[in-house]
């Protein structure tokens, strides 16, 4: 062997292995870039491209840790005892003991985890056929590592989950239902008449002339069955619209849109009816009013909020956004202060901030993601998705009850997007799912 070492290599053969390693590599990243169109070759070349993600993946914890700042509490729900919430909480947080993520369907005034979820979401991946460049679903959002987003609550007991993965429901026993393949993601709405809206992401972008992971970001509504009836890519509806110009006059980037929230009008308003929707497009500070019975966007607006979420319908003329309030452009896109849920009055175009105070208060200041639901006492529900906390608070901050998600070292993890159960509305819901039977 040391022989075998020591023998001189042939200059010639050092040239040409110095040539070919760049043109290896830039065939690759050809390959890679329209691997879609080069068959098994274009396989094999992702395949490849991903074999350091892979093995990142065997080293890394699945638990979705925060590793900034914050304060040490221990994980659980806490109330303060002279105020009783009626209402129930859907919830997603990380299970240390189980290693994946539930869903936990917590009554308010006690902290009571009335069912938990644990959805065969393994069953609805093994039925996944997509090949994409963007997520490998076996890998990526497999029962231990899918996050299980924005549960949906429907009226039968079951929920609907996704993860950037397949959209599939689920009975109260965690059993699957349906699954539809295809990337699905952020938030799960109930249109008026039963269909479900949620972002769609194309794992093959149809935009021409980009890279094989661009984020192609569409509008889908899915029946109660699990059959896609429609998608609308967000680019078309800004090229219908005259708006092309938000992204296309812009540098280059993967994530242009980042379509993060569909919320449907239940009921006419002055200025939509029903079955109107409003698309929270963070990556260009936009939300606009969209009917898709037509293709048109009827109003739309960019700012005060900044890489917002969570747009949801107050009344019949205002709404309210969960701003982040991120500074994109600073180190580690930092937010500005604190988050702010804002309230907009499309009937005299003001904006307000009542929940300021309490934002402030209890630092409240998720980079990404974040939720914020306006309640019916003037309190709203908070949760501060990165760092893992919940909290129904009043406007000047006055917590009425938390939940962190924690592990015994309280060590934070990040929640997915938790949602408030009102028993007048969603009391057959909460019914079906505490009483049914598993076995």
């Amino acid at each position: 062997m040391e022989r075998l070492l020591a023998r001189p290599v042939p200059l010639w053969s050092l040239v040409l292995a110095l040539l070919l390693v760049p043109i290896a590599a830039m065939a690759t990243g050809a390959i890679v870039d329209g691997w879609e169109k080069s068959g098994s070759v274009g396989r094999v070349a992702i395949a490849l491209a991903r074999v350091p993600d892979t093995i990142q993946h065997l080293f890394r914890s699945n638990a979705p840790y925060f590793h900034g700042a914050y304060e040490k509490l221990p994980g659980g729900f806490s109330r303060d005892p002279a105020f009783v919430d009626p209402g129930y909480a859907l919830i997603s947080p990380f299970e240390p003991r189980r290693k994946r993520s539930v869903v936990e369907l917590i009554r308010l005034s006690d902290g009571a985890v009335v069912r938990e979820f644990v959805p065969d979401v393994d069953a609805a991946n093994a039925r996944s056929r997509f090949s994409s460049a963007l997520t490998d679903v076996h890998r990526d959002k497999n029962a231990a590592r899918n996050r299980l987003m924005h549960p949906l609550l429907l009226a039968d007991g079951s929920i609907v989950l996704h993860d950037s993965s397949p959209l599939a429901r689920y009975d109260a026993c965690g059993k699957l239902l349906w699954s539809l393949d295809g990337i699905f993601s952020h938030s799960t709405e109930l249109g008026p008449d039963g269909d479900l809206w949620v972002p769609y992401r194309y794992p093959v972008p149809l935009e021409p002339g980009v890279k094989p992971d661009f984020w192609d970001d569409a509008v889908a509504r899915v029946s109660p069955e699990g059959t896609l009836l429609e998608v609308d890519r967000i680019a078309d509806i800004l090229e219908r619209n005259g708006l092309a110009k938000l992204w296309r006059g812009r540098p280059y980037v993967q994530d242009p849109f980042h379509l993060n929230d569909i919320q449907p009008a239940m009921a006419d308003g002055r200025f939509w009816r029903k079955g109107d929707l409003f698309l929270s497009i963070r990556n260009l500070s936009l939300i606009a009013l969209y009917r898709p019975a037509t293709g048109r966007i009827l109003w739309w607006k960019i700012g005060p909020w900044r890489f917002q979420h969570d747009v949801s319908i107050l009344d019949d003329h205002r709404i309210s956004v969960f701003d982040n309030n991120t500074l994109m452009g600073y180190p580690d896109e930092r937010v500005n202060g604190h988050n702010r849920l804002l309230v907009h009055d499309l009937s005299s175009g003001e904006t307000s901030s009542p929940w300021d105070r309490g934002f402030s208060a209890n630092n409240i200041a998720t980079r990404a993601q974040g939720r914020g639901t306006p309640l019916a006492n003037g309190d709203a529900m908070i949760e501060e998705t990165e760092q893992g906390r919940l909290v129904r608070m009043s406007p000047e901050g006055a917590v009425r009850w938390r939940y962190i998600s924690a592990d015994s070292a309280e060590r934070r993890m990040a929640l997915s997007w938790a949602r408030y159960l009102d028993p007048a509305t969603d009391g057959p819901a909460i019914k079906a799912t505490v009483n049914a039977k598993c076995s």
